[in-house]
């Protein structure tokens, strides 16, 4: 019978074993994201029926990520469902595509609603658009970039376990200046940034950082998803230096994803000005997203 436990490191080789076996480009489907965000709040790991299947806790709310893998995804659904009984019964299911809420509909059609998440929508890129920023919709960014190269004396480095400190300390100084209404959101993904450096080879995470003076002031890090698809999960710069968010994009894919076809830089989590800036670098797909909400009194 599955079961879940704690995701740990030690978890990563079976997690993205089943991970290749699906070409899934969403964010929810990479061992880094479901690892750092452990610091947040728990989470918790399944293999059920050979697919991997993930539960969130977060106020008492619990949800389920949409199994992935080769396995038997109806039994992986019913292992769900049981394992809900064991909290309260109701649940979420989130990280459902198009292929997965047809599933849903099919087999279990009475038991789920299944509802459209435009917030939870990944933005999908070419790496050759975010390197080039080639014709006049890239006009905006490559006036920023010039603005930033002209007027201040930068450096470019390559993230390592030596030197993601150096991005600790800017995010703290980014929290302790940041006008952001909610602190206590920003404290949790400086909790989660930390247990990534505390982690960084054994995840095998990539990243960029620019340094003005020698002080980062903006950096990028991320994983890569599939072999032509690499994922940002975090990219922060100071508001105030004009042109720092576009030069620490363009850089990092052009010094180490040019490789990679697709670059994914997540959700925008509905936040307007988020999904403004998301559009503005013309992504070549946006993913489709749904969350499902069990209806527990089905089975009665």
């Amino acid at each position: 019978m599955p079961h879940f436990k704690e995701v740990t490191i030690e978890d990563k080789d079976w997690i993205k074993k089943i991970f290749s076996t699906q070409k899934v480009l969403s964010c929810e489907y990479t061992f880094g994201n479901i690892f750092s965000y452990s610091a947040k709040f728990p989470i918790f790991v399944a293999e059920a029926y050979g697919c991997f299947v993930s539960k969130c806790i977060i106020d008492g709310e619990v949800s389920y990520c949409f199994p992935t893998g080769d396995g038997d995804y109806k039994k992986a659904v019913e292992f769900i469902i049981e394992d809900a009984k064991l909290h309260s019964g109701e649940f979420s299911i989130f990280g459902i595509n198009s292929a997965g809420k047809d599933f849903l509909l099919k087999e279990f059609p009475q038991e789920f609603t299944v509802n459209y998440d435009r917030d939870g929508m990944d933005y999908i890129y070419s790496s050759t658009d975010l390197i080039q920023l080639k014709g006049k919709k890239f006009q905006p960014k490559r006036n920023h970039i010039s603005f930033f190269e002209k007027n201040y004396i930068w450096q470019y480095e390559s993230v390592t376990a030596e030197n993601i400190k150096d991005c600790i300390d800017m995010s703290e100084n980014w929290l302790y200046q940041s006008n952001h209404a909610d602190k206590t959101d920003l404290d949790n993904e400086l909790k989660i940034i930390k247990k990534v450096a505390e982690n960084f080879d054994a995840l095998g995470y990539k990243g960029a950082l620019i340094r003005i003076d020698g002080e980062v002031v903006a950096y990028s890090l991320g994983e890569e998803i599939t072999d032509d698809t690499f994922c940002v999960h975090f990219e922060k710069a100071y508001p105030g230096i004009r042109g720092a968010y576009p030069i620490i994009n363009r850089e990092f894919v052009k010094n180490e994803l040019s490789s990679y076809k697709f670059i994914n830089r997540e959700d925008d989590v509905g936040s307007e000005n988020l999904r403004k800036a998301k559009l503005s670098y013309q992504p070549v797909m946006l993913l489709d997203e749904y969350e499902a909400v069990y209806n527990k009194n089905a089975s009665q």
